[in-house]
């Protein structure tokens, strides 16, 4: 009775032994280090380096097409330019040339019976005039409609051309009478603006090659 008291008190022991031993072994095993594998590591990273410099190339030859485009668009756009720069200097060149001829056409200026200018104007009101002072003198030309008398109303209304300055009005030696105002010129691009077709008012600047084209009609 007594030996199989302490038989099975060994049994017990051997398997309270085994049991402790699966724990520490399962305890070891979850505590042991995870191996990485450095060659899989390896190779993804010089797959994703390879992908972002396939990425760079595509992205250097798409930029170098379009700077390459970009240049051939430039070129014809200068080659453009350059055409548009010829015609405006040869059109500027025909218009010139049709204003010289058909100041050319014009009659010869009438001499006024007064040395009034301020007699004179309200004499001239069938159309458009220019009146020119030679200085001892006034003459007037009676404008045709058509391009001249076009010409002188798109004076008349370029209103960026006409800006009041400090000052008396300079002495003048054009005028042109429209049936609402007159306008008087002097060299520098300057003159007067007269609403109720007086022979003077305020100090103004006149439109750019107004003056040269009114001087151009008594040449």
């Amino acid at each position: 009775m007594g030996d199989r008291r302490v038989s099975d008190h060994r049994i017990g022991d051997r398997i309270g032994v085994t049991s402790v031993d699966r724990s520490a072994s399962r305890r070891r095993s979850a505590q042991k280090p995870v191996k990485l594998n450095y060659r899989m590591l390896l190779c993804i990273a010089v797959l994703v380096f390879f992908v972002l410099a396939l990425l760079f190339f595509i992205l250097f030859l798409s930029r170098g097409g379009k700077i390459k485009e970009l240049n051939k668009q430039i070129e014809t756009l200068n080659g453009e330019k350059t055409t548009l720069s010829t015609q405006v200097n040869t059109l500027t060149q025909d218009n010139q040339t049709m204003l010289t001829s058909l100041a050319a056409s014009l009659p010869d200026p009438t001499t006024a019976q007064t040395d009034d200018l301020t007699a004179l104007i309200p004499q001239l009101t069938e159309g458009v005039y220019v009146i020119h002072s030679t200085g001892s003198q006034y003459q007037y030309l009676s404008v045709p409609a058509g391009y001249l008398q076009d010409k002188l109303a798109a004076y008349r209304d370029d209103t960026a051309g006409f800006a009041v300055v400090e000052g008396d009005a300079p002495v003048c030696t054009y005028w042109v009478l429209f049936s609402d105002r007159v306008i008087g010129l002097a060299e520098g691009d300057k003159g007067f603006v007269s609403m109720d077709r007086a022979a003077t008012g305020s100090a103004s600047t006149v439109p750019s090659g107004m003056y040269a084209l009114v001087a151009s009609f008594f040449a």
